[in-house]
């Protein structure tokens, strides 16, 4: 007779998720040697780009205007040392202060992945930049800011705080979720005289060079535009920048303007304009051409172009 023997066989299943302890780590030498700091620079500081920007310490108020946080770990990784009611957090606010006045909370958001350890602050924007979902609305808080100081140098300080409970009140319950994990500061110029409504003054030139503010005149009325012609181009940048792929291909150079612009009616406005030269290899790049136009959109006393 043969028996029959029935083994039965468990099978487990093993479900494998994403640890809260990952995350992006340190991202770039920058990063390494700026933990808990806050850089500026006049572009975009893309993540995978940290190395080659040049951060700089002074800025006019219409110049571009980005930041970028370095933290040691990610918001969600910091959250996990403090009490269970803050963890799981990808909340931050940032808190301005003004010649060492504390103006509160400018802004509330979320980092939009986990692992981050590094993010963007996108204060004032290069034309034709579009904000993103982290920093919505920054910019415009940003120029009602500046709308509102007194011409001359005025020292800015941005305070990065990670926690729970940003979107609330700071006497709520969650404050003690919130903690500075960074900060950095920088010069803000802001020159100009406003008469009746006008803007009297010419932003100061970082580049003078009549040929090309020539060719820029050129490519603005090649674009078209009805009932205003420009009359007066301030280059703001002290020269081209190269801007490059993420696999460092060079794509084009661009230049930042402000231009001044006259209308039919007799009346000028002054605006921002970025123009480009695209990249046709070598050494060589091709026309000057619009590569976009900023927000700026101020009433400019005609009687002040020279």
């Amino acid at each position: 007779m043969h028996k029959i023997i029935i083994v039965s066989i468990t099978i487990v299943v093993l479900f494998t998720t994403l640890s809260f302890s990952q995350d992006d780590g340190i991202t770039s030498e920058t990063h390494k040697k700026n933990v808990g700091k806050i850089l500026w620079a006049k572009e975009r500081i893309k993540k995978d780009m940290q190395d080659r920007i040049n951060y700089e310490t002074v800025f006019d108020a219409s110049d571009p205007l980005y930041g970028r946080v370095f933290l040691e770990k990610s918001l969600t990784r910091i959250s996990e040392s403090q009490p269970i009611e803050c963890q799981d957090n990808i909340e931050f606010h940032l808190r301005l202060f003004i010649n060492g006045e504390d103006k509160g909370r400018f802004h509330d958001g979320t980092w939009t992945d986990r692992r981050w350890t590094t993010g963007q602050i996108s204060l004032n924007l290069t034309p034709g930049d579009e904000v993103d979902w982290v920093n919505v609305e920054v910019p415009e808080k940003w120029a009602a800011f500046v709308k509102g100081l007194r011409n001359g140098n005025h020292n800015i300080k941005i305070e990065f705080y990670g926690g729970k409970g940003t979107y609330g009140s700071e006497g709520s319950g969650y404050a003690k979720c919130q903690k500075k994990l960074a900060e950095g500061s920088f010069t803000l110029n802001k020159s100009g005289e406003m008469t009746s409504g006008k803007l009297k003054t010419l932003p100061v030139a970082k580049k003078k060079d009549a040929a090309l503010e020539a060719e820029m005149i050129k490519a603005i009325k090649a674009r078209g535009w009805q009932n205003e012609a420009p009359i007066k181009v301030v280059i703001v940048e002290p020269d081209w920048r190269i801007v490059r792929n993420s696999f460092g291909v060079i794509l084009r150079k661009e230049i930042n303007t402000n231009v001044i612009l006259k209308k039919t009616d007799g009346t000028c406005r002054l605006t921002d304009i970025s123009f480009e030269r695209p990249y046709q290899g070598g050494s060589n790049y091709g026309a000057t051409i619009v590569y976009g136009v900023g927000m700026k959109d101020l009433p400019f006393d005609c009687d002040a172009v020279r």
